[in-house]
């Protein structure tokens, strides 16, 4: 006969035998159960301005929140948020004022966080020109997007009015003509202009008032189907973005090599440094800006000025195209800029 203690030990024994086995099941059939796949498409061809997303796919966070994340890069791609509004792509990345501009004409589109506080667009000249501000360039011949958003504000709420030549993305024309300036992003060309010689300045399109957010954005219909889908989606990108900002990101930056043999380690390295020098990511502490968050009242301003300039088809309401849903996710992140720790 077993005794009474033994019996007892024996059953709690047995308890817990079947409780492991139990949880082993559990999570056996956790990581057989398949991913569902979203594919999320960048605005230009792999580079260091969309990191913290890779950073996510080649750390396995999107695979561990249960997400197959088909990252599509795609340069001039017009169509996207038409793509996007009619569910052929999840999610996707774009300004602001584009998002605006296409759910005043109809798109179903939501943006649901910021993961470039500013946008990094910029006008670049020698430093030897005696440009000093974005009234400088009034008059003057400027290599730029012809139809991009600031390019009106400038005109119609700034009465800046350059002499246009449509951007080429090409760098031959400003290398050879000292007083040649042109649209650029502020954590690229001036790095290809200083390996051939040539220093160059920059001011930032955002300096004018006109400061869309870059961000990424899905449409409604995905937002309100599958909600835990968008929330593993926007919470990964984020923790994604916040490891990469706080690392070298030399990982990820020799993955961005592999498939893009244009981006080599130094110069990721120095775009790295240039979206920390330009507060891209994280913003400005002192403005009350951090990473994946929005300020409503810059957003219903942006509104207004893509309203008072005649770019908006409808009027919106901003809670219908911003989610502000995923405000509290930046603490889950759990970044903190070594450098501001003191």
């Amino acid at each position: 006969m077993i005794p009474m203690f033994s019996r007892i030990r024996l059953v709690f024994v047995l308890f817990l035998l079947a409780a492991c086995e139990e949880a082993r099941h559990s999570q056996d059939e956790s990581s057989s159960k398949p991913l569902t796949k979203v594919i999320f498409q960048t605005d230009w061809y792999p580079q260091p301005e969309h990191a913290g997303f890779y950073h996510a796919y080649l750390n396995g966070l999107y695979a561990e929140a249960g997400l197959d994340v088909e990252i599509r890069p795609g340069a001039n791609i017009s169509n996207v948020p038409q793509m996007v509004a009619t569910g052929r792509i999840d999610f996707a990345v774009g300004t602001t004022d584009n998002v605006f501009m296409a759910a005043s004409r109809g798109a179903p589109l939501v943006a649901l966080f910021p993961y470039f506080q500013h946008d990094p667009q910029c006008v670049m000249f020698h430093a030897a020109n005696d440009v000093k501000s974005l009234a400088d360039i009034d008059g003057r011949t400027v290599m730029i997007n012809p139809g991009a958003a600031y390019v009106q504000y400038m005109r119609k709420a700034l009465d800046i009015n350059p002499r246009i030549v449509p951007l080429d993305y090409g760098l031959a024309r400003f290398l050879s003509d000292p007083d040649f300036i042109q649209q650029c992003f502020v954590t690229s060309e001036p790095y290809y202009v200083a390996q051939q010689g040539v220093e160059a300045r920059v001011l930032r399109l955002s300096s004018s008032g006109f400061d869309p957010y870059r961000v990424v954005y899905t449409n409604q219909k995905m937002l309100k189907d599958a909600p835990e889908v968008v929330l593993a989606f926007v919470k990964e990108s984020l923790r994604g973005w916040a490891s990469y900002s706080s690392g070298d990101g030399s990982e990820v930056h020799a993955y961005l090599q592999k498939l893009n043999p244009q981006q080599t380690p130094e110069f990721a390295a120095w775009t790295k440094k240039a979206m920390k020098r330009y507060e891209l990511i994280h913003g400005s502490n002192l403005q009350g800006e951090a990473l994946g968050r929005f300020d409503r009242k810059r957003l219903q301003e942006h509104l207004m000025h893509l309203e008072a300039i005649d770019l908006l088809d409808n009027s919106l309401e901003l809670n219908k195209v911003v989610s502000f849903d995923f405000q509290d996710l930046v603490p889950v992140t759990g970044y903190q800029d070594p450098e501001s720790s003191g």
